[in-house]
């Protein structure tokens, strides 16, 4: 029975009929930039994040997913710009000692980046690796637009020998092992301030039937475009304290699915926070994280399932770890992604 649960996962990440082929993360908003190559670069320090998430915990062959980030700015003007630890004593935002003679008080500037990614589902191995490239333009005095592009390869691989059939000549199960690599292209923009943040992207944008080589028999994998808008709001509650709520819509058009998550995060001294969340007809997640100091950061949440999962008590668990590099002015709480 194991053996079979384990299968009809990597069948559903395998078969086109499949609803979203991208990794789930219930703390996306620690990391926007997976799901958007216009965040890189969004902050004054390279932004370095790991993450481990284990979904359906108890379950033979359930999805694990690790992935490794990085992105940081070029060019980015803010030597005028007094450290954020810089508050107002009410609105708790960074106050700035810009120059007033230039327009939008900073330039525009350029950011890079690069993902990998590793997820194991059942029998599929699936492990990619992209590179970003985002242009941030000052609008106003206070709002930013960014665009963003990534490129990359995703491969995917079938350990067909970890699988037992009744019957071994099975077509599905011919080949000892099957190699499927997958050109991966995205985009995306994001509009961005210190109170508000707005963003559109996709992913997988490029037709499946570009193959850069496969081996074997086996099943050939489709590659579907998908599609996230996102949007947050930051409020100012009291001195020290915010709450942020915010909401993520995915779309895999070519399946018809759509999922929508919201949120709802408060922020205590810029350094401690804690949230829930509701992934529509999926899971219900609490979390909370620690600025620990300029450097480093870490976060934790725990998914309760409230789909038919939930019947055989399931729950997902994700960690994520953040590292600031090369941050000067020593920021602790992020002035951008919040």
């Amino acid at each position: 029975m194991k053996h079979l649960i384990t299968l009809m996962i990597a069948c559903c990440f395998c078969t086109c009929a499949w609803s979203q082929q991208r990794a789930q993360f219930s703390q996306y908003m620690q990391n926007n930039y997976l799901i958007n190559p216009a965040v890189a670069g969004i902050e004054s320090y390279a932004d370095a994040r790991f993450g481990y998430r284990t979904q359906w915990t108890g379950v033979e062959g359930a999805p694990q997913t690790f992935y490794a980030s990085i992105h940081t700015a070029l060019n980015k003007n803010d030597r005028n710009a007094l450290p954020l630890k810089v508050l107002n004593s009410r609105a708790g935002k960074p106050r700035t000692n810009a120059n007033r003679n230039n327009r939008f008080h900073v330039s525009p500037h350029h950011g890079v980046g690069a993902v990998a990614q590793m997820d194991q589902a059942g029998l599929l191995r699936t492990a990619s690796l992209n590179l970003s490239y985002a242009y941030h333009l000052p609008i106003t005095r206070n709002i930013n637009l960014s665009s963003g592009i990534y490129s990359g390869l995703m491969q995917l691989n079938i350990n067909r020998d970890a699988a037992v059939m009744q019957t071994p000549d099975d077509p599905f199960l011919y080949a000892e092992g099957a190699n499927i690599l997958k050109l991966d292209l995205g985009v995306g923009l994001w509009l961005y301030s210190p109170d508000f943040f707005v963003g559109v992207s996709g992913a997988q944008l490029v037709k499946s039937g570009n193959d850069v080589y496969d081996t074997g028999e086996g099943p050939r994998a489709t590659m579907q475009p998908h599609y996230f808008a996102t949007g947050g709001y930051r409020i100012s509650v009291m001195d020290n304290l915010t709450f942020t709520p915010s909401f993520l819509l995915k779309l895999a058009p070519s399946s018809r699915q759509t999922a929508l998550d919201f949120n709802i995060k408060t922020t205590y001294l810029q350094r401690f926070w804690a949230g829930l969340s509701y992934r529509q007809k999926d899971a219900a997640s609490v979390m909370a994280g620690v600025h620990v100091s300029h450097l480093l950061d870490i976060s934790y949440s725990y998914d309760f399932a409230t789909s038919d999962m939930s019947m055989i008590n399931t729950n997902s668990q994700e960690v994520v770890l953040g590292i600031k590099l090369n941050n000067p002015h020593k920021v602790i709480c992020p002035k951008w992604i919040w």
